[in-house]
């Protein structure tokens, strides 16, 4: 019975963050009228493995969450960002279960929620292998994420629910609905927040070369055939040698 009801619970909770960021954007979401912060970026390291560092003068402001968009050029694993809470790295929260094998042209957009405890957050983020091209090189980017800070809290309001009820209900709008520490719940109630000085951050990917292919999809062809005559001839000495024995 126990282990059905943390099964259920689990499940549910799936459900839950699955295009948890999707639905919630496509509302009317709550802005800050009086609170403006200042951000920079950078996309650090060289080859398919990156480093994003994104740094929030946050001021008085306690912590901020903000909603960082993949795009279908890059990954992140967060299984890795997972293992390194203890490095520094900040609690993520994916709208859905994210294939770090899928290659850009077959991958969708992620929606990546961030907590951010501290003014400088740095996050591993990898590059998918692109398409053939014509060109050694492919410029791809991330857009800055969008940004939000805490209005309801477990500090203001014993009561979460009620307290973002009632500031949806007097303010005519939605708060979103994000974590308010390293687990799924509680969620808090937050407003988005303008950012100014902020841009895409670029990163050059090395590309397959499409003229390249033939050679590639012939030696692929001819390295699986050598790979299965070896085989046969192997299971042939094989049943030749217990016949002679």
């Amino acid at each position: 019975m126990l282990q059905h009801t943390l099964l259920s619970l689990v499940l549910l909770l799936q459900c839950q963050s699955r295009d948890r960021w999707t639905t919630q954007l496509s509302q009317h979401i709550c802005r800050s009228k009086d609170q403006v912060i200042s951000a920079t970026r950078t996309l650090a390291n060289s080859g398919f493995h990156k480093d994003l560092t994104t740094n929030l003068e946050l001021e008085e402001i306690p912590r901020a969450f903000f909603l960082e968009n993949t795009t279908s050029h890059f990954y992140m694993d967060i299984d890795q960002i997972k293992e390194g809470l203890f490095l520094g790295y900040p609690p993520v929260f994916p709208d859905d279960p994210i294939d770090v094998e899928q290659p850009a042209d077959s991958s969708p957009a992620h929606i990546v929620g961030v907590l951010c405890e501290t003014h400088h957050v740095t996050l591993p983020v990898h590059h998918r292998y692109q398409p053939a091209g014509s060109q050694p090189y492919s410029t791809v980017c991330i857009p800055f994420p969008r940004v939000f800070i805490p209005v309801v809290t477990p500090e203001d309001h014993p009561d979460l629910d009620k307290g973002m009820e009632q500031v949806e209900k007097d303010r005519g709008c939605k708060l979103l609905h994000a974590p308010c520490g390293v687990t799924a719940l509680p969620e808090c109630g937050w407003e988005e927040v303008t950012v100014v000085g902020v841009e895409d951050v670029c990163s050059a990917v090395p590309v397959g070369m499409s003229q390249h292919l033939p050679i590639v999809e012939i030696t692929a062809v001819a390295a699986v055939f050598v790979g299965f005559s070896a085989i046969v001839y192997v299971m042939f000495c094989r049943k030749e040698k217990s016949k002679a024995t």
